[in-house]
């Protein structure tokens, strides 16, 4: 199954990180900028 790719604003505050967290090995998505 191709990955989704995403970046993420804010990455930086507490909500970001918590999102980078919870993407960084989700198998549906790819994080590509932050």
């Amino acid at each position: 199954m191709k990955k989704n790719r995403i970046g993420i604003l804010g990455a930086t505050g507490m909500v970001g990180q918590r999102f980078v967290t919870l993407l960084e090995n989700h198998p549906w998505f790819e994080i590509t900028a932050l």
